[in-house]
């Protein structure tokens, strides 16, 4: 498995400034650690559902270098050998329930709960009329599904903001700059990749294992299995 990073620390480091300031808008919150929000339900995962997902391209490219500096070589070369798409338990959800890269965790799992059934129907209100009905509705859609009362909002001074940029996609469209700015591969590898997977295009949201599988499989994996893979696959969201 290879387990170095295409990018430089400079560029890594610069990153992770770039993706602090994105979370920073994100109310911070405190919960139960009941560890629900991190596993799937055999039903949950019959529809679908998925961990850790959306997962952007440059998350992810901080995420593995966490796991490089931070984690014991055994266990960071087992997470980063890590392709199921769609496990039932986030490979990063540690014994206590606790969050093990919980300074880095994506922005899927920073804004889970942080709305609640009330802050829903006020931001959707002070929306209406502004902004197209469709956005409007789909953040309700979206945040009510998330909702989980044993989430408490600890920066409710925040709370005005954030469900701004959720309604109006700001926190999606900055990721995704992010992200096309990225390359996480080396031009050799895109090479042998792009002929097996039949588009220039690359994941800009998708899952720890998928990204794994692209991007730190052997080159005997990727020849074998990742044709067959890349078919399968249901959440590589494309640019």
């Amino acid at each position: 498995m290879t387990q170095t990073s295409h990018l430089s620390r400079q560029d890594l480091d610069t990153l992770a400034v770039e993706l602090d300031a994105i979370y920073d808008d994100v109310p911070s919150t405190c919960c139960a650690n009941s560890g629900e929000c991190c596993s799937l339900t055999p039903a949950e995962m019959d529809e679908g559902w998925a961990t850790m997902f959306p997962l952007y391209k440059a998350e992810y490219a901080r995420i593995a270098d966490h796991v490089r500096r931070t984690f014991d070589a055994e266990r960071a070369a087992q997470l980063l050998s890590i392709t199921d798409e769609r496990p039932e338990r986030c490979p990063f959800l540690g014994d206590d329930n606790g969050c093990t890269i919980y300074a880095v965790r994506p922005l899927i799992c920073r804004t889970y709960a942080v709305m609640n059934h009330d802050t829903i129907a006020e931001a959707a209100e002070r929306h209406r009329g502004e902004l197209p009905e469709q956005w409007v509705r789909q953040f309700v859609m979206r945040e009510t599904g998330m909702v989980c009362p044993r989430v408490t909002v600890t920066q409710p001074e925040k709370l005005v903001r954030h469900a701004n940029n959720l309604v109006t996609g700001a926190y999606e469209r900055a990721m995704v700059r992010l992200s096309r700015r990225l390359e996480l591969v080396s031009a050799q590898r895109k090479k042998l990749i792009r002929p097996l997977i039949r588009t220039r295009s690359w994941p800009l949201r998708w899952t720890w294992g998928g990204y794994n599988a692209l991007c730190l499989t052997p080159v005997e994996w990727v020849t074998e299995k990742l044709q067959k893979y890349w078919r399968r696959s249901q959440l590589n969201d494309l640019d």
